[in-house]
């Protein structure tokens, strides 16, 4: 019988969890022992820099923490990712030209499969090796995907005086609010221009 302190810990031993990735590839993680098993399942919960992540009005800082919590599982077809990827970003509000930040939260789930065994299929899909699988592209499009396009500062934001450009979230004018010139055609028009006429007899014949 082994002695008590050669046991492996609860939940298994050493070769059984993700092994720690190696320094400058925060998302990438030894997988030899999984994929030698279909059907085993390992957690995981990474953090890194992924510089380079934006879209016209929205982006991830390059020196943001990015997180991916989730796990990896072996299956006979390669290696399921699924998890949660979190990560803050900052733009600029649309409605006051401010800055606003805020933190994007994206649900992942992607099967990767060695490239050699996927050639020929219509949607590539991300690869996994014999002995390694680098998460950072589902991080990276998960990121890209979510990052606002119309970011706001806040929903309340009650952006910029149309006249003289004021900031109304923080500044007061004395601006008239006119009514938008293109509108003037209708400015003699009753409101009952506005309702649809009941057809007449001859109409509706």
């Amino acid at each position: 019988m082994s002695p008590a302190g050669d046991r492996p810990a609860e939940g298994g031993s050493r070769s059984d969890r993700a092994r720690p990735p190696r320094r400058g590839r925060p998302f990438v993680l030894n997988v030899r022992s999984l994929r030698a098993r279909p059907g085993t399942r390992q957690e995981v919960n990474l953090e890194g820099t992924l510089p380079g992540m934006f879209v016209s009005s929205a982006r991830v800082p390059d020196d943001a923490a990015v997180r991916f919590d989730g796990y990896v599982e072996s299956t006979l077809g390669g290696v399921t990712v699924a998890g949660e990827v979190t990560a803050p970003w900052t733009g600029v509000c649309r409605r006051c030209l401010e800055e606003a930040s805020g933190e994007l939260v994206a649900q992942v789930r992607e099967l990767c499969r060695d490239p050699r065994e996927a050639a020929g299929e219509e949607d590539e899909p991300y690869p996994v090796g014999h002995d390694e699988l680098d998460l950072q592209p589902i991080v990276r499009d998960a990121c890209i995907l979510e990052l606002p396009l119309a970011p706001l500062c806040s929903d309340s934001c009650l952006g910029l005086c149309p006249t003289c450009g004021a900031n109304r979230n923080r500044d007061e004018c004395s601006c008239d609010v006119s009514t938008d010139p293109r509108w003037s055609a209708l400015a003699g028009l009753g409101p009952e221009a506005a309702e649809p006429s009941e057809p007449t007899e001859q109409e509706a014949e």
